[in-house]
């Protein structure tokens, strides 16, 4: 049996920065009205598919702390 991960990365296109939902607005229980929530809206949908976490680095990331930033930005090409 093939094994499947527990866990997905979402490959997406960034949308304009006030549309996008962030790590704020993650951690803050905001960001449902923005257009960007489309994305969550979809990683829950498929959550049935036995995918039990998502990331998605335009709200996973803390673009507030440059560290934090700079190393998801150095990752990322092993992360897809």
């Amino acid at each position: 049996r093939d094994y499947i991960p527990r866990h997905a990365i979402l490959s997406h296109l960034w949308g304009a920065d006030e549309a996008e939902v962030t790590f704020k607005d993650i951690m803050g229980g905001t960001g449902q009205h923005k257009l960007g929530y489309n994305k969550i809206r979809f990683c829950g949908e498929k959550a049935h598919k036995k995918l039990q976490y998502f990331w998605i680095d335009t709200c996973c990331v803390d673009k507030l702390n440059n560290v934090e930033l700079q190393d998801a930005i150095n990752s990322m090409f092993r992360w897809y």
